[in-house]
């Protein structure tokens, strides 16, 4: 298999690979080098090579298996979200580092826009206990980080609501936290994706528009409205649109330190800004 993707030019082909063989094997792929002597059936073979023909067409091995990992906890995922990455649990580091070192205000109101899978907003309510608010405007998106939630056992912690943008949070107790991963990537740069992203994950979680700012711009207008003095907005972004973002972030009068921050490989990737 592993050799399979490398001539077919598929990233972490050894990893895929083993993903593949333990979702048909079951278990974890520690498990395949612990019974490495075990015979696979016929059943098991032919289900396999049903996986590979999909894994070489590009399809992500996380939608084929339906599960990715996320801040350490496993997470459901279909082709209705992106698929978790690591870059994003700079988030959720973040926040829980806000909320432990923020004693103005006991239990913390969160709000994760764009919630997807869930897996920011169910990270964050795994290790604290504040109130968490995770708004989609894709229902099935929605229903999935709903079933997540159930499955790590913080659904009385978290409160989904359907609807775009901070739209379903405008009316509600303003925020100490608001976070998001919205869609950020500008139009020239969706035609240059991976063939494993652009065909395969969800375009209305990925494009930003013409120029990356469509969803982004309206956050920052709507934000001050959702945020109590002194809270705290963070959103990943593109590293190609830092200083545009940065530049509306300037022209918004409530809103003040905007600081651009890396995620764990180097790469500019949120911006968090305080509202005055």
């Amino acid at each position: 298999m592993t050799t399979r993707f490398e001539e077919n030019a598929i990233e972490s082909p050894r990893l895929i690979s083993e993903m593949l063989l333990s979702h048909i094997l079951g278990g974890q792929r520690i498990d395949l080098y612990a019974n490495a002597n075990r015979q696979s059936t016929e059943e098991e073979r032919k289900a396999l090579r049903a996986l590979v023909k999909r894994a070489l067409e590009h399809e992500p091995v996380q939608y084929i298996v339906e599960k990715a990992w996320f801040n350490g906890l496993e997470f459901a995922v279909n082709t209705s979200t992106l698929i978790p990455r690591t870059c994003t649990e700079t988030i959720v580091e973040q926040c829980i580092q806000f909320c432990k070192s923020d004693a103005s205000t006991s239990p913390k109101r969160i709000a994760d826009v764009g919630t997807g899978s869930g897996c920011i907003a169910i990270s964050i309510a795994a290790n604290t206990t504040d109130s968490i608010f995770a708004t989609d405007i894709s229902p099935n998106a929605l229903s999935l980080a709903e079933e997540n939630a159930q499955t790590h056992g913080v659904q009385d912690n978290i409160t989904f609501l359907l609807g775009d943008g901070l739209g379903p949070l405008v009316e509600l107790e303003p925020f100490d936290y608001i976070c998001s991963n919205p869609p950020y990537i500008p139009d020239h740069e969706m035609k240059e994706l991976a063939p494993n992203v652009k065909d395969w994950e969800p375009k209305l979680a990925l494009s930003g528009g013409q120029t990356g700012l469509d969803i982004i711009e309206q956050l920052l207008a709507d934000a001050p409205q959702c945020l109590r003095a002194g809270g705290v907005l963070l959103i990943e972004i593109a590293t190609s649109i830092k200083e545009n973002v940065l530049n509306l972030t300037h022209e918004n009068s409530s809103l003040k330190n905007p600081t651009i921050l890396r995620d764990r490989f180097g790469e500019d990737r949120f911006l968090r800004v305080t509202k005055s």
